[in-house]
C-alpha cells in the first residue's frame, strides 16, 4: 500500500484572512494563486491578517504570523532559524514587503512560461494526447466488453 508524503513544513497552507481554515482556491480575496498579477499578489499579502505580538518568528500559539513566515520559508528555502534571524527587530510591513517581493519572483518563471502558450500551441500538445488517450481507452473499453459478453 503506497504511504503518503507528507513535508514537515507547508503540508497545508493556511488563509491570509483567516489563518485557521487552510488556503482554497473558491476563496479570491485570501488566496494567492499561480497567474496572480505581482499587485494583486502584493495587495493580497499586505491585507493579510497578523497576530497582535510585535516579533516575527516561528510560534504556533500565533498561526498568522506563523502562515505567512511559513509560506517566505517555503519559497526561500530558509530553515526556520534563518527566517527569524533574517526578520530580527523588523517590523510587520517590511516583513510582508518582502514576503510580496519573495513571491512574485518565486512564481514569475511559471507565469512567464504559460504567457508563452496561446489557444493554438495548446491545441497542439493536448491533441497528440487525447489521440493515444483514445487510443487505449478504446482497446480497454473492448477488452472490458468482450469480458462480460456484450461484445
Amino acid at each position: 500500500m503506497p504511504e503518503p508524503y507528507i513535508p514537515p513544513v507547508g503540508a497545508s497552507i493556511k488563509s491570509l484572512q483567516e489563518p485557521e481554515k487552510k488556503m482554497s482556491k473558491s476563496d479570491e480575496n485570501r488566496s494567492i494563486f499561480l497567474l496572480d498579477d505581482a499587485d494583486t499578489i502584493t495587495k493580497k499579502i499586505k491585507r493579510a491578517v497578523t497576530d497582535s505580538g510585535t516579533t516575527i518568528e516561528f510560534d504556533e500559539s500565533r498561526p498568522a504570523i506563523n502562515n505567512l513566515l511559513t509560506i517566505y520559508r517555503l519559497l526561500t528555502g530558509k530553515n526556520a532559524e534563518e527566517c527569524t534571524e533574517h526578520f530580527a527587530g523588523k517590523g510587520y510591513g517590511h516583513f510582508k514587503t518582502e514576503l510580496a517581493e519573495v513571491t512574485v519572483e518565486y512564481l514569475r518563471p511559471f507565469q512567464e512560461r504559460v504567457k508563452e502558450y496561446d489557444d493554438e500551441t495548446l491545441r497542439s500538445i493536448l491533441k497528440p494526447g487525447a489521440e493515444r488517450a483514445r487510443a487505449i481507452a478504446s482497446e480497454t473499453l473492448k477488452m472490458t466488453y468482450e469480458r462480460m459478453g456484450i461484445a
